[in-house]
């Protein structure tokens, strides 16, 4: 069982919870739009669940792109959704992470030229240093900021707390492969990861966002669903 606060388990908003759109009844329209093309468009479609009826509208699109691509994207799918409903979209989000982007200048390049392009279109950015899956790992356990990790360090430390649960003892993580969130969402603690989170953040205040080696952002744009959850979610009592 999934300890409090965690993200429940389920289906994905867009492919597998099958809800009609009735476009003028939202009340606000939240764009997600992600690096990856499958763990994290999955990871955040599970609080389409958590959302009252016909009040946000929540739709997260895995680009499968560079930063720059993702941004890019994300000018475009804002579009196409604000005139899907005929109405400005309310938030837009960028989710992206390191990966090899200090690898060579034109790589560089790229990454702060998709930092400016976020910036001009005003879209919240969810970066990850080094790479999506730290924020799963910080459910489930503790990360010291003393040293830079490994992608690699990170997808095996992963598996070996997934492996600690008991229904999980003979997991194998895939990089790529979905049923990672689910696994993390059934013995994790998004409580957890948004703490642990903020503690890595708190180290590398002041240092450029490509030398915050482990860092993750993710929990900015959970914290903002869930509030965003609970104001919906909240019924006025009648007056008498």
């Amino acid at each position: 069982m999934a300890k409090a606060g965690s993200v429940r388990a389920g289906k994905s908003a867009r492919t597998e919870i099958e809800r009609p759109i009735r476009h003028r009844r939202y009340q606000y329209l939240f764009l997600i739009v992600c690096e990856d093309g499958q763990t994290e468009p999955y990871y955040f479609g599970k609080f389409e669940q958590d959302i009252p009826p016909e009040t946000m509208y929540l739709r997260p699109v895995g680009a499968g792109l560079d930063p720059q691509g993702v941004v890019e994207r994300a000018c475009t799918e804002r579009d196409q959704l604000a005139e899907e409903f005929n109405r400005t979209v309310d938030e837009t989000w960028v989710v992206f992470d390191k990966d090899d982007a200090d690898l060579s200048p034109g790589k560089k390049a790229r990454f702060h030229a998709a930092l400016k392009l976020a910036a001009d279109n005003k879209f919240q950015l969810a970066f990850s240093n080094e790479v999506f899956e730290l924020w799963l790992l910080l459910h489930l356990a503790d990360v010291s900021h003393d040293e830079a990790i490994p992608r690699a360090t990170i997808y095996a430390q992963l598996e070996q707390e997934v492996r600690k649960h008991d229904a999980f003892s003979t997991f194998q993580y895939i990089h790529g492969k979905k049923d990672i969130v689910d696994a993390v969402m059934q013995v994790g603690s998004e409580q957890d990861a948004i703490y642990r989170a903020k503690v890595l953040a708190l180290a590398h205040i002041g240092k450029e966002l490509l030398n915050t080696n482990p860092s993750t952002q993710v929990y900015k744009l959970v914290e903002t669903i869930r509030n965003w959850i609970a104001f919906f979610g909240y019924i006025p009592k009648q007056s008498t």
